[in-house]
Order: C-alpha cells, then structure tokens, then sequence
C-alpha cells in the first residue's frame, strides 16, 4: 500500500512509501480511508514549528473517514463495509485528561491517515453519522471536537451571547453548535465576503475587526450592553485582554488557539476576579465519550461541517502547505480512496 511518512524536518522529508498489508491483530480495525481533512497541526509538525523533536518517522494527518476493510480477533462493533471516523487521541477514551495523553495522538507521533488503510484499536473508532458523508465526517476529530469542548459540551446556550473569532474550522463549528442551541453570536472576521454564509449558520452578529477602532466597545454594543457570556478564544496574546474586557460577568473564555502568541502583557488577573470570570484551557479536542456525545448531537440537529478545498492523493505535501500559508474557508480535505464509497448511505455533500 502506498503511504506518506515524515522522516525529518521539512517538507522534502514526506515521502511516499511502499508498505505490506498486514491483518490487523486482536481487536484492532484495518480500514480503508475516503478521506483525510488538514489541520494546521499537521503544517506545523512538518514544519518543526511545533513538536519538532517528536519520533520520526510517522504517517501524518490526525483526521479521517472511510469504510472498515477487515477486523481482527475479538472485534465485535464493527464489520467490513461499515463507515468509520477515528478518534484523534487515542488513549483519551473517557474521564478527566492527563497529559500522558499528548503522546497517543493520531498523525504524530502514532501514524495518521495519510495511507491508502490505517489500522486502529476498535475502541478508538465511531460510526459516521447517518446524515454525514465520509469526507464531511473526516473534518470532525480535531476542529469539530475542539469547538464542542470549547463551548463545554453544551445542553443549553439559549439566550446567551457567544463570541467566536475568525473562521477557522473550530469558529465555523462553534457557530453551527451555538446556534443550534439558541444562543446569540458575535463573530470577528474582517472577510467580507463570506457575511452571508456567516448569517446562514447562525451568526448573529458580524464585527469586522479591521475596520473597527475599538472592538470592546463594538461588542458591548452588538450585546446591547451585557458582554460575552462564553468566548471561543483561538487569537490568544495580548488579544486575551481585550476578550476579558468584552466579558459578562461569571463570563466564561475558553482558550483554545494562540494565533497572536502565548504571551500576555498587562492587568489579566485584576479584571479575571473583579467579575468572576474563568479561563479554560481546550487541549487534545476531548475524549472518545465526548465525541460519541458530539456524534449523537450533530445528528439530532442535522449539522454538517464545512468543507473547503479537496485534493488527490498525489497533492499532499501542497495541500498541506497551502493549509499552513493561506487558510481555507471550510476545512480542506485529502481524498485518499475515492472509491471508498457506500451508495447506499453516502448523502449528497454539502459544497
């Protein structure tokens, strides 16, 4: 089978290799992906930005879909032919996160779905929703996750005003979930052109932050004086203060990106106790129970992800490049197998 694999630093260091098949052992899962969705994690890795001293080499990409092509010993939830979507960090199966956790991750430092098959452990495999095709669902485990932890698994938004930065893949989810939920959102992005599609998952409220002089004040006024109930925070430096100031009181800001650095310089702790705010950190995208919940969600609600630019096989390392230098608008995808299709249960694609 043919698959990519990292070796070094940089992009003239993935490769594409030859690998046997081999059966999967004792409860584990060989199977065939659709379709493989690119995170700036993936851009980042290969790059040495992030994690540079991780073991090497490994198959990169952390997300991805397809159909169950054989089973081993033992497997009872699965059979060939069944639609799959895997979880990305693989020993988080339930319960509060270790940091152990950060060395089980899919696409680095275990392999990732940049293969013609993968083979994974049952227990970190769920079914794709009815309503979802594979390369919808292959946007799921990083961005989707994330965004649904982001707004703390919510049961009940309705009324409350959330803030969400930009439109990445986790803003563009957290959208769509808030929404669905009843609450009111304020969304920053200077891209005008994309308002209507804003509007039309659910945003209540656009800011364009670069045509705005003060953004505390423009959203204390899209909020008709109240402030931020719940922010997605994906901007992170010095950006953090201006969030606390947009805050409700009891507000609550989950931490999720650093896009503008890690760094914060000025009064942070001040405000955080004199409205009784609390930060969250978001890290991993959350365990295997929490994305079964989020599976179960998106199809009560019928919600499907935003899928951008798609890919062959063969144009791999450019579309990880361009993901790392120009993000999308919709989550851009590797179509890996495109044959890997189940007529019967493919619904028609959402772009």
């Amino acid at each position: 089978m043919n698959t990519y694999q990292l070796t070094a630093i940089g992009f003239d260091s993935l490769t594409l290799t030859d690998r046997p098949h081999t059966p999967p052992g004792p409860g584990e899962v060989r199977i065939r992906p659709h379709a493989a969705s690119i995170n700036y994690r993936d851009f980042a890795l290969i790059q040495g930005i992030y994690q540079a001293d991780l073991p090497k080499p490994f198959v990169p990409l952390s997300d991805g879909a397809g159909t169950v092509e054989a089973i081993g010993a033992g497997v009872r939830r699965f059979t060939p032919g069944d639609r799959v979507v895997g979880h990305y960090t693989t020993g988080w199966l339930d319960g509060p996160f270790h940091s152990s956790y950060h060395a089980t991750k899919l696409g680095g430092p275990h392999d990732g779905w940049l293969a013609e098959t993968i083979t994974l452990p049952e227990d970190v495999l769920l079914p794709v929703p009815e309503h979802m095709t594979l390369v919808e669902a292959a946007t799921l485990p990083v961005s989707g996750l994330t965004a649904w932890t982001a707004l703390e698994e919510p049961d009940n938004l309705n009324g409350k005003w959330v803030l969400i930065q930009g439109t990445g893949n986790v803003s563009l989810m957290a959208l769509q979930i808030a929404h669905a939920l009843g609450a009111n959102t304020v969304l920053m992005t200077s891209k005008r052109e994309h308002h209507a599609t804003l509007r039309r998952l659910g945003a209540t409220r656009i800011i364009d932050y670069r045509a705005t002089t003060d953004l505390v004040v423009a959203v204390r006024e899209a909020t008709d004086g109240q402030g931020i109930d719940l922010a997605v925070e994906v901007l992170g430096g010095d950006q953090l203060l201006r969030t606390v100031a947009m805050m409700a009181d009891n507000g609550v800001m989950s931490i999720v990106g650093f896009l503008r650095g890690c760094e914060v310089h000025g009064d942070l702790i001040g405000p955080l106790l004199a409205r009784r705010l609390t930060l969250r950190a978001v890290s991993g995208a959350g365990s295997r129970t929490q994305f079964q919940r989020f599976l179960a969600f998106l199809s009560r609600h019928r919600l499907r992800p935003l899928v951008g630019h798609r890919y062959d096989f063969h144009q791999a390392a450019d579309a990880i490049k361009e993901r790392g230098q120009q993000p999308s608008f919709g989550k851009p995808v590797i179509i890996i197998n495109p044959s890997v299709i189940n007529p019967s249960k493919e619904a028609p694609d959402s772009m």
